[in-house]
């Protein structure tokens, strides 16, 4: 089989990453993964290699969000980890027909730098409707564009990135969707809709923001929603006021909270597509799921963390991005439950949210056809 190496650069670039390899896969291409955030997960629970050093850094792959976490990576070994994870793209790009670039500038750094195949990148991470207009700041910075004009093509998560990248040199940009919407598991659920989906996130942010979603779960039990965590794999641990049961299913409905006032909370793994399906309206403190959510018309309420993804700053940026799907509320479950009682109560709202989480996302299948245009110009190049 041909090979292909897929570099990626965060937990929700290794999910586009993953559901990119398997259309890749469908298509005769043998994938090797190089994670250069975090373990890389998704990948191996899809089947696909994983190359290099699989280590998780302080700073969760958010580095640069002050000085005490880059410094903080750097004492946990960050430099001699990211040597290795250069070695092993050069190898393995040695016999590969092309390498793909899920991730930012310094994702497709490493590729340029380190892989000799043809180069494609999708860039999930960058938004012109997320971008703050201010000064001299640019949605892809100079030096991104620069090496975007190394690679075959570009992939751009909306429409407006397309028109912006060739404005600006990038000739070569092309808006195929945007994969995050395709890349989400479906596991059948015992417990009916309609859902509460609580969405904590990834990061260790999840451990601040699900004790309180909890505690709204108990708030709103007079809506008559089903309050469900989608869970992402992070570790469990006890929250106070709560007894966690586990049902022993590694799929699907795996564990349930129970308090003594009588309010269960569920907590779900590999479901989130079908409690997506049969939500409501959710609670976010996450980045890609929250995007997923809003893209099936989800509507959202959101409060910042501190840290050391959803912060004030990251969830202003993401309500950019998301318009009227997102409701930004103080990190108190009593405003959080009031923000989601706003969105029950407007079928107006509800209607905006819908239509502004689908704009900002496109519509699913782009997986698909972003594996079937490397193809196509894999095979013209002979």
């Amino acid at each position: 089989m041909r090979k292909i190496v897929l570099i990626s650069n965060g937990h929700g670039e290794d999910i586009i990453g993953a559901v990119l390899a398997q259309e890749l896969q469908a298509l005769d291409y043998a994938v090797q993964a190089v994670p250069l955030v975090g373990r890389g997960l998704a990948y191996e629970k899809t089947g696909f290699a994983v190359l290099g050093p699989r280590l998780e850094m302080p700073s969760g792959g958010f580095a640069l969000q002050s000085l005490a976490a880059i410094w903080a990576d750097l004492k946990a070994g960050w430099v001699s980890m990211s040597l290795a994870q250069y070695r092993a793209v050069q190898a393995a790009a040695q016999d590969a027909v092309a390498t793909l670039v899920v991730g930012d500038v310094y994702a497709l750094l490493v590729g340029c730098s380190f892989s000799r195949s043809p180069l494609f990148l999708m860039q999930c991470r960058s938004s012109l409707r997320a971008w703050q207009k201010e000064g001299w700041s640019r949605p892809y910075s100079a030096l991104e564009r620069f090496f975007m004009r190394r690679a075959v093509e570009v992939y751009p998560r909306e429409l407006e990135g397309e028109h912006w990248l060739k404005a600006h040199g990038v000739a070569h940009a092309r808006y195929l969707g945007n994969p995050m919407l395709d890349a989400m598991e479906g596991a059948p659920l015992e417990i009916e809709p309609p859902y509460l989906l609580l969405l904590p996130g990834s990061r260790s942010d999840a451990y601040e923001s699900l004790p309180k979603m909890l505690e709204v779960a108990r708030l709103l039990r007079s809506t008559g929603l089903t309050p469900v965590v989608a869970w992402a794999g992070l570790p469990l641990a006890a929250v106070p006021g709560w007894n966690l049961k586990a049902t022993g299913a590694d799929w699907g409905l795996s564990h349930c909270f129970l308090h003594s006032d009588g309010t269960e909370v569920y907590l779900t793994q590999k479901a989130f597509k079908t409690v997506l399906l049969g939500a409501a309206a959710g609670i976010s403190t996450s980045g890609t799921a929250a995007e997923q959510a809003a893209g099936f018309g989800v509507s959202l309420v959101g409060f910042p963390t501190a840290g050391p993804q959803y912060t004030r700053a990251f969830a202003a940026q993401q309500k950019r991005l998301l318009g009227e799907a997102l409701m930004l509320v103080e990190p108190h479950p009593e405003a959080i439950a009031q923000g989601v009682r706003r969105f029950l109560a407007s079928p107006e709202l509800l209607k905006q949210a819908k239509a502004a989480g689908q704009a900002a996302m496109g519509v699913p299948g782009a997986a698909q056809r972003i594996a079937e245009e490397i193809h196509r110009r894999l095979q013209a190049r002979g």
